[in-house]
């Protein structure tokens, strides 16, 4: 009853069979009253995008976001999802589940990405502690660093520290569609536990959003 017509319709496609256009399912579930079409606000602004970068691996912008993702099945309770994408492509180049957004498992993270898909130019992210040194250190020796941004310097990696959400748009739309996609293949799939979690990502839900929605 949560899912949204488009991505009932391809899993009904892909599980059942049952081939309907999203718009027919979008009138059955309406008719239902499993969904309701969402009004436009008159008063919406038009929002000036960033263009993307050129090519694949220029910038990632990388991010964490906890949420309850396996829906607190087996006392699961609340991780943490690191995810990066890639600026030009709008492609999940990697996506790991943690415990929290530390400095190792973002190291770990990062470790894992430059082994397999080499290094980026730069990476985006939010000012996190782990990420960057607090004001007060930045304020007293503006040479200081954390440990990852003196990571990424010895690797020739620039991290660039957003100011908003807002800037991290493509990151944070992303997470947006997890939410909704990856925490309801979580459920189909019967997975409530971090290492099954992240072999479902790897082998089977990148490629396929990749596939899908890759540019």
């Amino acid at each position: 009853a949560d899912f949204r017509p488009t991505f009932a319709a391809e899993k009904l496609a892909a599980r059942h069979g049952i081939k309907r256009a999203p718009k027919t399912i979008r009138q059955i579930m309406m008719a239902e009253g499993l969904w309701k079409p969402r009004q436009k606000r008159s008063n919406d602004t038009h929002r000036q995008w960033r263009e993307r970068k050129a090519r694949f691996g220029e910038m990632e912008q990388f991010d964490g976001s906890y949420e309850h993702w396996f829906e607190d099945r087996d006392g699961s309770g609340e991780v943490c999802l690191l995810a990066a994408i890639d600026d030009a492509t709008g492609m999940i180049t990697r996506a790991q589940f943690a415990y929290h957004e530390g400095v190792l498992p973002v190291f770990g993270f990062w470790k894992g990405y430059v082994e397999d898909l080499g290094k980026p130019r730069a990476i985006y992210l939010d000012k996190l502690s782990t990420y960057k040194q607090s004001n007060d250190i930045a304020k007293q020796n503006h040479d200081a660093l954390s440990q990852f941004e003196r990571a990424m310097t010895n690797l020739g990696i620039e991290p660039i520290s957003a100011n908003s959400p807002q800037a991290k748009g493509r990151i944070e739309r992303l997470f947006g569609t997890l939410q909704d996609r990856l925490i309801k293949e979580l459920r189909l799939a019967g997975i409530s536990a971090i290492a099954p979690a992240n072999e479902f990502l790897a082998n089977d839900f990148i490629p396929k959003f990749n596939k899908q929605f890759g540019i």
